[in-house]
């Protein structure tokens, strides 16, 4: 995160520093500067992007998981139910010796 507040930061004062210049009539460096802070939006647009992949990615994590929770919870609940027949026949095959 404090990647992207230096960004904005730098951001800011570009943009401050390009307005001086043309308020003072010196347009030899604003292109320059331009292009610094162009490259400083579409790093920020990147990253941004990046960071939608990345939700993307956790939340079809997120739902897969979720998924497998059931299933697993489903498979335990059977084997919890095989078992309770399992003991309660060896209890009937116990009382019946």
């Amino acid at each position: 995160m404090s990647n992207l507040k230096e960004d904005l930061d730098l951001l800011e004062h570009l943009s401050k520093k390009i307005s001086d210049l043309i308020y003072l009539n010196e347009f030899s460096q604003i292109a320059s500067l331009d292009n610094h802070r162009k490259e400083i939006i579409r790093k920020i647009t990147e990253n941004n992007s990046k960071k939608d992949e990345i939700k993307t990615r956790i939340k079809l994590l997120m739902e897969k998981n979720a998924e497998i929770i059931k299933v697993t919870e489903k498979k335990l609940q059977t084997l919890h139910k095989n078992h309770n027949k399992f003991n309660n026949r060896l209890k009937a095959y116990s009382f019946n010796k």
